[in-house]
């Protein structure tokens, strides 16, 4: 067991007298010049500025001359609330579809105008409510001059060709 301590002891007093130690790791860019002269040390900030610095010498630039922009707008102009953002008048809507699942059901309606709609069960319409919807119909409750009626439409079959 002494043999081992003393044959360690040896070999690290040869490590520090031969100045095999160093403290820090040289840089790639670091002449070794610098490492060799024991006059002046170098601070731990220094290392990490250095080591920066060599990472910040390696940045990539996009290259996009002849190229178009990643980043433009697909959609131009400015935006226009149209008519197809009120509610659909009953009188001259067409019903195009009903769809339905295990908890909800939809129609599908289109306007006079050819905007389309999707309409559930309670869903607001101009000047009443959607009452119903079944597999070929949609029932609406419609309020005109204080007169209470119910709009019926229905689902027209198109024969396939």
């Amino acid at each position: 067991m002494r043999k081992y301590h003393f044959n360690m002891s040896v070999a690290m007093t040869l490590v520090v007298v031969c100045g095999l130690l160093v403290g820090t790791p040289l840089l790639a860019d670091e002449a070794p010049a610098q490492a060799d002269t024991g006059t002046e040390s170098v601070s731990p900030s220094q290392i990490s500025r250095d080591r920066i610095n060599a990472i910040r010498a390696n940045e990539f630039f996009y290259q996009s001359f002849g190229k178009d922009d990643p980043f433009t707008t697909l959609v131009s102009g400015d935006f226009e609330q149209g008519a197809a953002a009120e509610l659909v008048d009953m009188n001259s809507a067409q019903l195009v579809g009903a769809m339905w699942g295990q908890d909800d059901k939809f129609a599908l309606v289109e306007d006079g105008e050819g905007f389309g709609y999707i309409l559930r069960v309670g869903d607001r319409v101009r000047s009443g409510r959607v009452v119903s919807i079944r597999k070929s119909s949609l029932t609406a409750r419609v309020t005109l001059y204080g007169i209470t009626s119910k709009v019926v439409l229905k689902l027209e079959k198109t024969e396939a060709k």
